[in-house]
């Protein structure tokens, strides 16, 4: 189980926001099928380049969407935080 909360998921995703999958779950907390996949290419780069925090910190954020599961738009994401 994951220990971060979607105020944490919206914090780590910010500066890796790409347009597609991962701004929106960044902006309306929609996970699809290939969201994780896209996170993960990310996440991998990150681990190449040598930025392991930043990598650490986005597998939280992969294990998050896997607990939560492939979800449409939450209503209030943005004002529930």
């Amino acid at each position: 189980m994951t220990h971060i909360n979607d105020a944490a998921v919206r914090e780590i995703l910010r500066p890796h926001r790409d347009g597609g999958l991962i701004s929106r779950l960044y902006a309306t907390g929609e996970i699809s099928p290939t969201t994780i996949l896209t996170i993960g290419a990310v996440a991998d780069k990150l681990h190449m380049d040598g930025r392991h925090a930043e990598f650490d910190r986005l597998t939280d954020v992969i294990d998050y969407a896997r607990e939560a599961g492939e979800r449409p738009p939450v209503k209030g994401w943005v004002t529930k935080l």
